[in-house]
């Protein structure tokens, strides 16, 4: 059993995909510069100031404004993939310490996620502008590891995308494959869940 559990967001807790495409496409489109949204699926899991500048955008920040305003057209798109409340639930009922490791900045995780009402199933977040350095770099999860007190040895991190996984990877921690959200299947990763309640299977296993 893994006493420590953290989470991406989106593709992983949420199903926010064709919402973050459809949107950055609509943003693109607006600046002359065309992507249909199926053709900008390698910006999933990257926040937006290391995405954006990637199409030549050089103010960041009123892009990635913009593209969260237009995201709102978008919003009744958005989940919570199936299974997702049942399993945190069952693992708060483990007594499992949780949290939450995200590319959003606090602004987009507040906006994105407090409608689900599942942010009291986690004891930290960390987002965007916790850190200096995100995603592959694994400050991100290191730092949620030392706001729970937690060992990298004791903690598995669950998303859907490479980054995710290098990002586990480089803090020393187990890392499981979100396969109910990931785009590319072939990720390396050290578990490959099917289906969140694959998670449970993994903690139950250890008990005695």
């Amino acid at each position: 059993m893994y006493p420590c559990l953290l989470f991406d967001v989106d593709g992983t807790l949420l199903d926010t995909e064709q919402a973050i495409l459809s949107s950055l496409s609509d943003l693109l489109r607006e600046r002359n510069i065309p992507y249909e949204p199926e053709d900008l699926t390698f910006v999933l899991g990257i926040p937006s100031v290391h995405s954006l500048p990637r199409f030549g955008i050089q103010d960041i920040e009123e892009a990635a404004k913009r593209w969260n305003r237009l995201m709102e057209r978008y919003d009744y798109q958005i989940r919570v993939f199936d299974g997702i409340e049942p399993m945190l639930r069952r693992v708060k009922e483990l007594g499992l310490r949780t949290g939450i490791v995200t590319s959003k900045t606090r602004t987009e995780y507040i906006k994105d996620f407090a409608r689900f009402d599942l942010h009291p199933y986690f004891d930290v977040v960390v987002c965007a502008d916790d850190t200096a350095r995100h995603k592959p770099h694994p400050e991100p999860i290191v730092t949620a590891l030392k706001r729970l007190e937690a060992e990298p040895k004791d903690t598995m991190y669950i998303g859907d995308s490479i980054y995710d996984m290098q990002c586990a990877a480089g803090a020393g921690v187990a890392s499981g494959l979100a396969l109910w959200g990931a785009y590319d299947a072939g990720i390396a990763a050290n578990y490959r869940l099917r289906h969140p309640k694959d998670i449970l299977t993994i903690m139950e296993a250890a008990l005695p």
